[in-house]
């Protein structure tokens, strides 16, 4: 299992960008807004055979990760703070490092959710999970729980249910990123 800091994901390649880490209780979760001022080259990713450009300099990426669910979700938005895709990892926990940040124990398998492509759905890194799991790198018990949550996971996004990627991401921003 891999241990990944928030303050390190998905930055490569930028050079300059605001970070704003903050608890929100309302919500129940830890939140990170990351605003990209510049990068070296846009961050595009082909998805439902359509080049998604998801990261360039103006655009937003906003992370919730529930204290008491086994999943965080990263939504990459554009300058004007319209979502365009949705990265959801299943985790084993959450937590913070008072040196390094807040982070969070990657179960590998991920869902992937993109506006731009009529909200495309689709289930990422299965053979990951199932290696990680004939290496002894988890548990069974981490394994049937990183399945259980990406079933309860596709349920909330077919009935539209899920409280983080339902949330109004760019009111959230311009109320809370100062």
């Amino acid at each position: 299992m891999k241990r990944k800091f928030l303050t390190n994901t998905y930055l490569k390649g930028i050079d300059n960008y605001i970070m704003m880490q903050f608890e929100d209780d309302f919500l129940d979760c830890y939140t990170v807004i990351k605003k990209v001022n510049s990068i070296d080259k846009p961050y595009v990713s082909t998805r439902g055979g359509k080049d998604i450009c998801l990261l360039k300099e103006g655009y937003y990426i906003l992370e919730y990760m529930p204290k008491n669910e086994h999943y965080g979700v990263r939504i990459f938005l554009d300058e004007n703070k319209n979502d365009l895709s949705y990265y959801i990892d299943i985790i084993d926990k959450v937590g913070i490092d008072y040196d390094k940040g807040l982070y969070y124990d990657d179960l590998y398998l991920d869902i992937t959710i993109d506006r731009l492509c009529d909200d495309l759905v689709k289930v990422w890194d299965e053979d990951e999970l199932q290696k990680a799991l004939d290496e002894e790198d988890i548990t069974k018990e981490q394994y049937d729980m990183a399945y259980y949550t990406l079933k309860n996971l596709l349920n909330q996004i077919s009935e539209n249910t899920n409280r983080y990627i339902n949330n109004d991401h760019k009111s959230y921003i311009e109320n809370n990123f100062k």
